[in-house]
């Protein structure tokens, strides 16, 4: 054999021993990465396998409803019909979208957005193409749908508002879920609470999504459904609310702003709960347009500000009765004793007047609450001192929020004689960090830098006339009384005050007599009249004269409960810039005590003709 022949033996042979000892390596490296995948990541692959065949839809559950007191439905699911569409499957889009808009009666606009809807969306997936439809509306295309390949006609519900602007600020309203929304689990096509009921009970109201597993094709689209896991239906809320009550306040009301405020006093069941204006909740449903939302927003009345829980305000002759309260409780001598009323108190270089300039003579703790004297609690409130008037304030639960399942809340401002208080309520031109005396006075009759929310007013009126226990307001049906604490009160300081309150509207000489003497039920109460400070120049120039007139006017507020003999209800109305509280706000709440009167006497009748 030549050297050629050796060398390319040789040569040959390396190659054959190097092929058998990589073979039997390959070989290993093959076995281990079949068992890798066999044995070890056989869940995994399997999984991405059964993803690529099914497909897991999930499926809206229908919202609870919200009813009132009485059954009737406050916010309600309606039927309603959707029209889909599914690109591909369609042979001519432009001409189908045409014969549709000719069916469904669509607008140039409608069709422009429908367009651009399909643009965005893969054209094996189905694109919505009208909603909230009624049967009538449906009906030409679900008879033809076998010339409409491709269009799809379902049922469906959405929500509605049956009281929208008598309960918006109480039921609140929904909206589409936002990117903020997803992220926290939404699904972009969910509806969600937003503000009121609405937004505070959205666990309960959501429900439970169901899911439908779907076997597709490896381009995404659907074969058959295999399986179905129906969602779990919203809860339905009952509340306490009582729209025949809420119907009485806003009559009474009228076009004026103002909110009004009715609680059982025994549970706090919050059975009225009105401000106006309102807002129609049920355009956020059927899209509301951004015209109309800036039209809320720059509106000076504010209609989308709920006045009862949101909004504070100098709460005026009402709070006499905690200075009245503080009095008897610190034993402060004018409580138990009388002064003279010349028609003003004479104050440093000062005068402050009452609100009769003539005076009312000689007055009791009791005459001045009856006719609302303000240089009696001028005096009593000097006498006691702005620490004693702003812990009997808190004690009797103003200063802060009631605990109500329907936020935002004020908690509105009990003055005090602290460097923080100095500086929230000094003006741009003083930097004083003085607690002058003349500020205590007029804390004491409810003006100044105190300012209460409605709400806490009717709870205020609930307290005095069920003992002292500061409840915690409840909006749900038959929940049992949540007493946040009781005040320590002596019952003969209480019954001055609660016969000085039904001697307002009993007495002639009481401040709200001609609204409530005549009442089927013996109410007893406050009224009160909150002095208005001029309007900035700036604010006079976005109002017209008779708005500027009219913001003028004083706040009226009336609080108080009824029967006397035997409280319901606590009742709190406040009328903004309505005028005088005996003449503006208490005819509102006899209207409201009105209807509760003769409701109980009708199931009186009803009962007494049963037993004969």
């Amino acid at each position: 054999m030549s050297n050629k022949q050796l060398e390319i033996r040789q040569r040959f042979d390396v190659r054959m021993l190097f092929f058998f000892a990589a073979t039997p390596l390959f070989m290993g490296l093959l076995l281990f990465q079949v068992m890798q995948l066999q044995w070890f990541e056989h869940d995994k692959y399997k999984l991405q396998a059964d993803q690529n065949r099914l497909n897991i839809v999930p499926v809206l559950p229908v919202r609870g409803e919200i009813i009132d007191a009485l059954g009737k439905g406050l916010a309600v699911n309606r039927i309603d019909y959707i029209v889909s569409l599914i690109p591909e499957r369609v042979d001519n889009l432009p001409e189908t979208l045409h014969r549709l808009a000719i069916l469904l009666h669509w607008s140039d606009k409608k069709i422009k957005l429908i367009g651009r809807r399909i643009k965005r969306t893969r054209p094996d997936r189905s694109v919505l193409l009208d909603d909230k439809l009624q049967w009538g509306d449906v009906s030409p295309l679900a008879a033809r749908l076998h010339h409409f390949p491709g269009i799809d006609v379902q049922a469906g519900s959405y929500r509605q508002y049956p009281f929208s602007e008598l309960t918006s600020h109480v039921i609140g309203y929904l909206s589409l879920a936002n990117r903020a929304d997803v992220k926290a689990g939404y699904l972009p096509s969910e509806f969600i609470g937003r503000t009121g009921i609405e937004r505070s009970f959205e666990s309960s109201l959501h429900g439970r999504l169901g899911h439908q597993r779907e076997e597709v094709d490896a381009h995404g689209r659907r074969i058959a459904v295999l399986n179905r896991t129906p969602p779990v239906m919203g809860q339905t809320i009952q509340l306490a609310l009582d729209t025949e009550l809420q119907q009485a306040a806003s009559d009474a009301l009228g076009d004026r702003t103002g909110a009004v405020v009715v609680m059982d006093v025994h549970s706090g069941a919050v059975l009225t709960m009105l401000s106006k204006p309102g807002y129609d909740t049920n355009q956020f449903i059927t899209g509301l347009e951004s015209a109309q939302w800036q039209a809320w927003l720059n509106n000076p009345e504010k209609p989308l500000l709920n006045r009862a829980t949101q909004a504070a305000y100098p709460p005026a002759s009402t709070f006499k009765l905690v200075t009245g309260l503080a009095g008897l409780q610190q034993g402060a001598h004018l409580a138990d004793g009388s002064t003279f009323c010349p028609g003003y108190v004479e104050f440093s270089d000062r005068r402050l007047h009452c609100w009769k300039r003539r005076g009312h003579g000689k007055v009791s703790l009791h005459d001045a609450i009856v006719q609302s004297c303000d240089v009696y609690f001028y005096k009593l409130a000097d006498q006691l001192g702005m620490g004693e008037i702003s812990a009997a304030a808190h004690e009797w639960g103003l200063g802060e929020k009631t605990g109500i399942d329907l936020a935002p809340e004020s908690r509105g401002v009990i003055p005090t004689q602290s460097p923080y208080m100095m500086a929230a309520i000094k003006d741009s031109h003083s930097k004083r960090k003085k607690w002058f005396r003349g500020e205590t006075m007029i804390t004491g009759i409810g003006q100044g830098a105190l300012t209460t929310t409605p709400l806490q007013i009717a709870r205020l009126a609930a307290a005095i006339a069920n003992g002292g226990s500061i409840l915690k307001p409840q909006l749900l049906a038959k929940q049992a009384a949540q007493v946040l604490r009781q005040v320590d009160v002596k019952p003969e300081h209480l019954l001055r005050i609660q016969t000085a309150m039904r001697d307002v509207v009993k007495s002639p000489k009481g401040t709200a007599h001609r609204a409530l003497g005549a009442s089927l039920w013996t109410a007893a109460g406050k009224t009160g009249t909150a002095q208005v400070v001029k309007l900035s120049k700036n604010k006079k120039n976005k109002l017209s004269n008779a708005e500027v007139l009219r913001h003028h006017k004083d706040h009226a507020w009336f609080m108080g409960y009824a029967p006397y003999e035997n409280p319901q209800i606590a009742i709190a109305v406040f009328v903004e810039h309505g005028g005088h509280g005996g003449s503006d706000a208490a005819p509102v709440a006899a209207a409201v005590i009105q209807v509760m009167a003769e409701r109980q006497a009708a199931a009186l009748a009803v009962n007494n003709k049963g037993l004969n």
